[in-house]
């Protein structure tokens, strides 16, 4: 909620209507106003003229693009332009009127994977059928709660008290994560496993569960699919074995064994450090099976709770615009996608057609995806590249042209509640856009106007989000009422209760097959730490440390000869850099722990270090898996 006076924002805060986060803004939310008005805000389009950005009229940059996309399909056909969009904005218009605008291009090359939650999301989809948490409200029939993976005091504050609600109805909170997180200093029990021995725990928690069932539970292979197969693979393990690829002790994993078993109902928060590794999609499995068999699934106080990752607005308008398209002689491609993880590499390798224009939109691929520097030389070998951006970003650098974009205080949409939200609000303009910024839409309908399809993309906001708004007018929300605030979805407060499972069949997927983790091997595992103001690269100039940190083991450092506070340089595979040396015995001996991920003039942040790999399922950027070596400057 935002007061204005005489056309400015003086103040914001949480509307009380959101049963999740009405009582309180995060620590960026409360920030956003000095972003909304920082005077390093882009205000007026820049086009890169002999090596520097110059200033240039909005009629000019739109026939620019609109010349150089007729150009490219021309030449190279429509798949040798690439659109490039991820979660800069998950609002309705931004995440629908791109795909509507390229349909009447006749096709592009997008991107697919992600680099952040996407091999556990494609893990829930495959053993439950969606990504579906409970309600934050059900915590409180929790007996335990474990967070495995996951840092809500961080990346989640709405979800904390909660959790301090159930403490002290007599929770207990667990923490399992090879960071002693902030999250874990107000657990009750912290356990530390070995990075990417997510799996591995899974399995031996699972092993002596099964020991204390003295039999198979009624529900096994009533609601699930290979339960065979999962005891099967169980078997394969020696417990003394296991315990030892974990790092983890006996007594650890009885605890564990007694929270999901004993002491049930166990809720279990999953997160990114189970998801960022090249086995990300069977840790997720691993852990969804032990779940399911331990009984937690369906239960008041239970789950495998990860986001709400349902989409709830109608997507029919696609195929409409296509035929419209067909009717106005466009002749429709099949889009080819490319892997986000491996951007670099996969614009490098495109052929038939090569890639020759880039359109990056909502992202800042050169700043959180891995191998930045690279992908930093491959941008800039393109013939033209487009970003719409609020500030000058590590990708806005590397364009040939970049469009001030508005915020969403300055544009009409609406969203939908991203996490354990399950709440539709409206995205209202309450000031006009600040300078020459633009919004996404009106940017594709007056570029439209320029290509031939003007038509097929005008109308104003409400109206192209009153055709995606079936689904909700089902679930008896209208268009009238959400533009009034926000509106509570009727969605389960338990999800899959009595084995109600979205997957085709209507059963639980187990896991039947896990390839294993590799030895250790040399090096030091490069873990990122997300910090409570800063939402991934999104960092205001005069608030960019001068240099990152980095935290060490105390044995650690004291072998390398290092002090608090000296310079190192921290050296992967594919780039180094300079850090200032934090020490602390909390610090694993086989990690490095590196904060902020961006900072001044950094042209890429932690992700210069980090290698570009794949995960088993999504897919997304398993950049966990990135070894480093750490020496004294």
């Amino acid at each position: 909620m935002v007061k204005v006076r005489d056309g400015e924002i003086i103040s914001h805060k949480a509307d009380p209507r959101n049963s999740f986060n009405g009582s309180f803004l995060c620590v960026k939310g409360n920030k956003y106003l000095k972003r909304q008005n920082s005077p390093d805000r882009l205000l007026t389009p820049m086009l890169r003229k002999n090596g520097s950005f110059q200033p240039i009229d909005w009629d000019r940059a739109l026939d620019l693009i609109a010349e150089k996309l007729v150009k490219t399909r021309e030449e190279s056909g429509p798949l040798s332009s690439l659109w490039a969009q991820y979660s800069g904005s998950l609002s309705l218009l931004n995440l629908f009127m791109s795909r509507i605008f390229w349909i009447h291009m006749g096709g592009s090359t997008v991107t697919q994977g992600g680099i952040s939650i996407d091999a556990l999301q494609a893990a829930q989809m495959n053993d439950f059928g969606n990504c579906m948490p409970h309600q934050a409200e059900d915590i409180i029939n929790s007996r335990n709660i474990i967070i495995w993976g996951r840092n809500p005091a961080v990346t989640n504050i709405h979800l904390i008290p909660f959790i301090k609600a159930a403490q002290k109805n007599g929770a207990t909170l667990t923490v399992v994560d090879p960071r002693r997180t902030e999250t874990a200093k107000i657990a009750d029990r912290f356990i530390s496993p070995r990075p990417g021995g997510d799996g591995y725990l899974a399995i031996a928690v699972a092993r002596e569960i099964r020991r204390r069932q003295n039999g198979e539970p009624e529900f096994a292979r009533k609601w699930s699919n290979d339960w065979d197969g999962y005891m099967a693979l169980l078997d394969r393990y020696d417990d003394e074995d296991l315990y030892a690829k974990a790092d983890v002790t006996r007594e650890e994993v009885a605890f564990l064994a007694s929270a999901y078993w004993d002491q049930k109902p166990c809720a279990t928060y999953l997160g990114l450090g189970v998801n960022w590794w090249k086995q990300g999609g069977a840790h997720s499995r691993l852990i969804h099976s032990l779940i399911y068999m331990s009984g937690n699934i369906g239960i008041p106080g239970g789950g495998a709770n990860f986001f709400n990752m349902e989409f709830p607005f109608g997507t029919g308008m696609f195929k409409e615009e296509m035929n419209k398209a067909k009717e106005r002689g466009v002749q429709l491609v099949k889009p080819r996608r490319i892997l986000l993880p491996l951007l670099a590499n996969e614009i490098e390798k495109a052929q038939d057609p090569p890639i020759k224009l880039a359109w990056i939109a909502m992202f800042n691929p050169v700043a959180v995806a891995p191998d930045s520097k690279h992908l930093r030389e491959v941008l800039r070998k393109l013939d033209f590249v487009i970003v719409t951006e609020q500030f000058m970003t590590a990708t806005a650098e590397c364009a040939d042209l970049v469009l001030p974009v508005t915020t969403y205080l300055e544009e009409d949409d609406v969203v939908h509640g991203h996490g354990q939200s399950f709440t539709v609000g409206p995205v209202n303009a309450v000031v006009p856009p600040r300078g020459e910024t633009r919004s996404n839409f009106r940017i594709f309908q007056e570029l439209a106007g320029r290509l031939g399809f003007g038509e097929a993309l005008a109308g104003a906001p409400w109206d192209w989000i009153a055709r995606a708004w079936d689904p909700m007018e089902a679930q008896g929300i209208s268009i009238e009422r959400i533009k009034n605030g926000p509106v509570k979805r009727a969605l389960p407060v338990i999800p899959y209760q009595n084995g109600g499972f979205q997957t085709p069949d209507g059963k639980f997927n187990c896991i039947s097959e896990y390839e294993g983790r590799p030895d250790p091997g040399s090096g030091l595992t490069l873990l990122m730490v997300k910090q409570l103001g800063l939402l991934n690269s999104q960092v205001l100039p005069d608030e960019a440390q001068e240099l990152p940190q980095v935290s060490l083991n105390t044995q650690v450092a004291e072998d390398i000869g290092v002090m608090k506070g000296d310079r190192v340089w921290i050296e992967s595979s594919r780039d180094k850099l300079e850090a200032i040396a934090k020490i602390s015995p909390h610090t694993r001996k086989d990690t490095v722990e590196l904060f902020p991920s961006v900072w001044k003039n950094d042209e890429g942040g932690i992700n210069r270090l980090r290698e570009a790999i794949l995960s088993d399922l999504g897919p997304t950027a398993a950049v966990n898996e990135t070894k480093v070596t750490v020496r004294k400057a």
